[in-house]
């Protein structure tokens, strides 16, 4: 029962600690309550307080230094993005008024994983490129994506890869077409070690992770795409 109850109390006294962030009372780079103030604040022991400082300093808003205390870290804005059957990262960006670009982190050409070929209704012979996109907001990693499209439809693709920043627009220049979205599905998870990595947040971190079905102008399915987007970063308009 006492576990039980030191559990409920290390939960409250993070939740104050970041209720106090977001209000603006303790700003960026500020230092927060030292331990023993926390104890004599909620008179509780010090075990109690250190696993409410070690929360909020998993989920990123504090960080340690040893010997002086723990200091508030540059909580990024959530980024306002549209969704809509013609949705472009960078052209929501532009919208939205914020600095923003995209880095390509690898790519590959092969046979498809099982559900590349569902989705994009391919024989179990045909090739695919798969592509994984970083996009910054404001030099932060926002979101990485790996974006699968049939050969056929973006044959010798390599060879426009180099100076890569936007992969629709190279796909209006070099292919003339762009992707229309048909279906979006989104799923709270936590990151993998490798996406937890490029995006510089905690495992302990929730992402949002978007699966997302784009079609050819003729209503073929031309792309599949998979997207892990910080979930401190990020909310998500639908439009209808």
């Amino acid at each position: 029962m006492k576990i039980r109850e030191e559990s409920i109390q290390h939960l409250k006294i993070a939740e104050f600690l970041v209720e106090k962030i977001r209000d603006g009372e303790f700003k960026e780079m500020d230092k927060i309550p030292s331990e023993n103030e926390l104890c004599r604040q909620f008179s509780l022991n010090r075990h109690v307080v250190r696993q409410a400082i070690a929360r909020i300093s998993n989920l990123g808003w504090v960080t340690p230094v040893q010997g002086k205390g723990c200091y508030i870290n540059r909580i990024p804005k959530p980024i306002q993005y549209v969704l809509s059957s013609q949705t472009r990262f960078s052209e929501n960006m532009e919208n939205e008024g914020v600095k923003h670009k995209s880095r390509l982190l690898n790519w590959e050409k092969g046979l498809p994983k099982e559900e590349e070929r569902t989705n994009l209704q391919l024989d179990e012979n045909e090739t695919v490129y798969r592509l994984e996109i970083l996009r910054y907001v404001d030099d932060v990693p926002i979101s990485v994506t790996t974006s699968v499209f049939p050969e056929e439809e973006v044959p010798k693709l390599e060879n426009y890869l180099d100076g890569f920043h936007s992969l629709y627009e190279l796909l209006q220049r070099e292919y003339q077409f762009r992707p229309i979205r048909s279906k979006s599905v989104f799923q709270a998870s936590l990151p993998l070690l490798k996406d937890a990595e490029v995006l510089q947040i905690p495992e302990s971190i929730p992402i949002v992770q978007m699966e997302s079905m784009m079609n050819h102008p003729s209503g073929a399915p031309v792309e599949y795409s998979v997207a892990r987007v910080r979930s401190d970063m990020h909310k998500c308009l639908v439009e209808f």
